[in-house]
C-alpha cells in the first residue's frame, strides 16, 4: 500500500521554468484500510438489518399501514440498497483503488445505485415532512389524502430518481486505469470513477442538479419542520389558556406524541444535513481542485472516505428515528426482535401467572390457618 512511484515527470510552467511532479504515493496504508472497514461495515450491517426489520414490521401489521408509513417503507428500501452498496465503496477506496479487478458493471452499478437512492431519499424525506406539516395544520383536509395518492407519489419519486440519478451515472462512470504519473485532477481519483470525457456533463450536473435534488429539498424540509414546531406550540398555548376541555391525562398524552413528532423531524433533518452536505461538498471539491502534493492526495482520499462515512451513518440511523414517534411501531418491532431472539412473551406471562397463583395460594393458606388458630 505504501509503494512509491519514483518516476518524475517534467512539467512546463510559466515562462522558461520547469517544475517536477512530485512522485506518486498511495494516500492511505493498511491501517487506514482496516480503520475504514471498521467504521463503515458495522453501520452498513445494522442498516441492512434495521431497514428490513422496519419494512417487515409495517407490512405485517395492519394498523401500521398508514400513509406516513408507506413513505417509510419506500425510504427503508432506498436505505437498504445504499447499505448493500457499502462494500463496493470500501473496495473502490482501498483494495480496488488502483486496479478494479472485479466486474466493471459493479462499478457502474455502485455509482448509479448510490446516486439514485440518494435522490430518492431526499425526496422521500421532503414528502414525509410536508405530510407531517399538512396533517397538523389541516387535519380535516388531510383525510382526503388516500393510500393510492401516496403510492402514486412514491412511484413518481422512484421514476425521477432512476431517470435523473441511476441512468446518467450508469453511463458516465466506469472502471479504468488511472495514470498516476501524469499531472491532473484525476491523478488522485480511484480506478472506479467518472470517465474523463463526461467530466463537463458531470460538473454541470453538480451545479444544476445538486441544488434541485439536495439543497432546495433541504431548505423545504427545514421550513416544514419549523412549521410543525410552531403550529404545535401555538395550539399547545391555546389549550393551556383554557380553550381546551381535555382531561389532564389526555393533554399529557397529546403533548408526549407532539414532542415525539417534533423530535423525529429534528433528528431526520439533522441526519439529512449530516449525510448529504459533505457528499455534495466533496464532489464539488474533487472535480475542481487538482491534487499536486502528497498531502493533497491524502486530503482528497480522507475527505472522500469521511463524507461517505457520514452518509452511511446517517442512513443507517433512519429506522431508529422512525420508531421514535410511534409507540405502536416500537412495540411491534420489539415483539419481532423477541421472537428472533427466542423470547416468548406468552411463556413469560404464563410463568409470571403461575408464580402469582402460587403466591396467592400460599397467602390464602396462611390466612386460613391463621383464622383457625
Amino acid at each position: 500500500m505504501s509503494e512509491i512511484n519514483t518516476t518524475e515527470i517534467p512539467e512546463t510552467g510559466s515562462g522558461n521554468e520547469t517544475a517536477t511532479l512530485e512522485p506518486y504515493r498511495h494516500p492511505f496504508d493498511s491501517t487506514a484500510t482496516i480503520a475504514s472497514a471498521a467504521v463503515l461495515l458495522p453501520p452498513a450491517t445494522f442498516g441492512i438489518f434495521a431497514n428490513l426489520l422496519t419494512v417487515y414490521v409495517i407490512l405485517k401489521t395492519p394498523k401500521l399501514r398508514t400513509i406516513f408509513n408507506f413513505f417509510i417503507v419506500s425510504l427503508c428500501i432506498s436505505d437498504f440498497i445504499s447499505a448493500i452498496l457499502t462494500p463496493l465503496f470500501l473496495y473502490r477506496r482501498t483494495w480496488g483503488f488502483d486496479h478494479w479487478v472485479i466486474s466493471g458493471f459493479l462499478c457502474k452499478f455502485f455509482w448509479a445505485g448510490d446516486t439514485g437512492t440518494s435522490i430518492s431519499t431526499s425526496f422521500h424525506i421532503l414528502c414525509f415532512s410536508f405530510l407531517r406539516l399538512f396533517s397538523i395544520m389541516w387535519p380535516h383536509h388531510y383525510k382526503v389524502i388516500k393510500p393510492f395518492h401516496a403510492k402514486v407519489c412514491i412511484f413518481v419519486i422512484w421514476i425521477v430518481a432512476i431517470g435523473t440519478g441511476f441512468v446518467p451515472f450508469l453511463i458516465w462512470f466506469d472502471a479504468q486505469e488511472i495514470d498516476r504519473s501524469v499531472d491532473g485532477m484525476e491523478r488522485a481519483w480511484p480506478a472506479c470513477t467518472i470517465l474523463i470525457d463526461w467530466l463537463p456533463q458531470f460538473r454541470m450536473y453538480i451545479y444544476a442538479g445538486y441544488p434541485i435534488f439536495y439543497y432546495i429539498p433541504l431548505g423545504l424540509i427545514v421550513v416544514c419542520s419549523l412549521g410543525v414546531t410552531v403550529v404545535i406550540l401555538m395550539r399547545r398555548n391555546e389549550r393551556v389558556k383554557g380553550k381546551s376541555t381535555d382531561k389532564q391525562s389526555t393533554e399529557t398524552q397529546r403533548q408526549r406524541k407532539e414532542n415525539q413528532a417534533v423530535l423525529q423531524l429534528a433528528l431526520i433533518v439533522g441526519s439529512y444535513m449530516f449525510g448529504y452536505i459533505p457528499l455534495t461538498a466533496y464532489h464539488i471539491y474533487a472535480t475542481n481542485v487538482k491534487a499536486v502534493t502528497y498531502e493533497d492526495h491524502a486530503f482528497n482520499w480522507w475527505f472522500g472516505m469521511a463524507e461517505y462515512m457520514c452518509l452511511r451513518l446517517s442512513e443507517s440511523l433512519n429506522p431508529v428515528f422512525y420508531n421514535i414517534a410511534s409507540s405502536t411501531m416500537r412495540n411491534e418491532t420489539f415483539s419481532v426482535l423477541r421472537k428472533i431472539c427466542g423470547i416468548s412473551p406468552k411463556a413469560k406471562y404464563k410463568e409470571n401467572s403461575s408464580n402469582n397463583m402460587q403466591v396467592s395460594a400460599i397467602t390464602t393458606s396462611a390466612g386460613v390457618k391463621s383464622s383457625k388458630t
